[in-house]
């Protein structure tokens, strides 16, 4: 049932209003002040309800003040002030902090009634588009059941407990806008602007302007004043990709914006002063770039208040199927085409495969995969890279070296034989159908083999090997 709070000091009028809501099927309840109503609100473990309904001229706290308090505590609920005294002023302030509508007193059942379906509407609306652009990748969880994942997650929600300044660190494609995506989302700032910039992707010349704005006629084509990013993000989170591409000057100026809080827009004399949350990432090792003289040490120490290491993919190969399944059902959906079933064997490929790109490769993969790709998917549809010897090959009859003992052709032909079959049976899980049908013999061959070679499931004790 929709729950309504209803805050009125007049006893006839919140009477009024109980009696025609609980008409509708809502379930209103009453308070006679704002401080009640902050009381109520304001408690972190207490539900929000679905609508609040304010009077502006109340006894003590003003509705205007009780909403810029919920605003800022981002405990409000959507809002209809109902008033016919509220100031031009405070009309828009409260607009500006979220109420969704103004009825002037005295107004109909028919105003009422429809205002709120309106704003009940309206947040629902705005509820299912957040949901539909996490769907669609605007904020996607970071996915993974590894132990280095799951670390990583309890460091990034102590980290965003916080207003202290994080250096995101790890090679590319690893996720490293992801991870500040959810510093900004689980910190205190999430209802405020959360802007990047990548310094790699933008000529030195220009981040200057981007990231502190110029004033009106500040250089041939600045025809009019414009905020920089500071300034944007102000109250919010600003998030500098790729901060070990920033040339020293700018690196001086960025020093100095850290240090005061204060920013000057190209071609003024004057500065601003902004709160920003700074969060920085870069793929370089910054203490090797320090010592190299290509990046500023005290920067580096104002930046790095709290250091976060994003896992390369193969130090977290076991999270590989589960994202491999998560972006093809993602580019079936985004290219509207129909669901790809995946035949078992392509797993060990993807597994022990290096990674190089990371995430970034692994998502590129898959949609490659959804556009050209065949169904189910089968190993022959892989780039040839997945089928490369590793560059660090392990030890093994079939990858040593020529310091073995020399051995009669006969024993080493079978070692080699054992040692290729069970490598091939461990990459399919120990599933004989699979199996078979990489090594190209039939299913009943490869088990007569296994028994000959003495080959064993490991944890199994006995003889009889089952199909996967």
């Amino acid at each position: 049932m929709t729950r309504l709070l209803i805050v009125e000091d007049d006893e006839k009028i919140r009477g009024s209003l109980l009696l025609q809501l609980r008409e509708e099927g809502y379930a209103p309840q009453a308070l006679a002040s704002a401080e009640e109503a902050l009381g109520h609100l304001g408690d972190s473990r207490a539900t929000l309800p679905h609508l609040l309904l304010l009077d502006v001229r109340l006894p003590g706290m003003s509705g205007v003040d009780l909403v810029r308090r919920l605003a800022a505590l981002q405990r409000m609920p959507p809002t209809i002030i109902i008033s016919g005294e509220a100031s031009i002023s405070e009309t828009v302030e409260a607009l500006r902090l979220g109420v969704h509508d103004f009825i002037e007193k005295p107004f109909s059942r028919e105003r009422l009634l429809r205002s709120i379906r309106n704003a009940l509407e309206h947040h629902a609306l705005k509820r299912e588009v957040a949901t539909l652009k996490a769907d669609l990748g605007g904020e996607p969880p970071i996915l993974g059941a590894s132990p280095a994942v799951a670390a990583l997650r309890q460091l990034i929600a102590r980290a965003a407990a916080t207003d202290a300044r994080v250096l995101i660190v790890g090679e590319s494609g690893t996720g490293k806008e992801l991870v500040a995506s959810a510093l900004h989302r689980e910190s205190s700032r999430s209802q405020r602007s959360f802007i990047k910039i990548n310094c790699a992707a933008i000529p030195h010349h220009l981040v200057e302007d981007e990231l502190f704005g110029h004033a009106k006629g500040a250089f041939t084509d600045a025809k009019a004043a414009k905020p920089g990013l500071f300034e944007e993000a102000d109250g919010g989170t600003l998030f500098l990709d790729e901060i070990g591409d920033m040339d020293l000057t700018m690196q001086s100026r960025l020093l100095r914006v850290l240090e005061d809080g204060r920013v000057r827009r190209v071609g003024e004399t004057r500065d601003r002063q902004v709160d920003v949350r700074v969060l920085a990432a870069t793929h370089r090792n910054l203490e090797e770039e320090v010592k190299a003289g290509r990046f500023r040490d005290d920067l580096y120490f104002r930046l790095a208040h709290l250091p976060l290491q994003v896992p390369a993919l193969r130090e977290r190969r076991e999270d590989v199927p589960l994202l491999f399944d998560h972006f093809l059902e993602h580019f079936c959906r985004q290219h509207r085409a129909r669901p790809r079933q995946t035949e078992p064997e392509v797993y060990p490929y993807l597994e022990r495969y290096a990674w190089p790109g990371n995430v970034r490769e692994l998502r590129n993969l898959c949609e490659r995969l959804v556009v050209f790709g065949a169904d189910p998917l089968t190993p022959d549809q892989l780039p040839s890279t997945f089928f490369e010897p590793a560059q660090n090959p392990g030890t093994g009859l079939l990858l040593s070296s020529t310091s073995l003992p020399i051995v009669p052709l006969r024993d080493f032909k079978t070692q080699c034989e054992r040692e290729y079959i069970e490598s091939v049976l461990h990459r399919t899980r120990w599933n004989f159908t699979a199996a078979a049908r990489l090594l190209d013999v039939q299913r009943t061959y490869l088990h007569q083999k296994v028994k000959s070679l003495g080959l064993r499931r490991p944890g199994t004790v006995g003889e009889g090997e089952e199909e996967g």
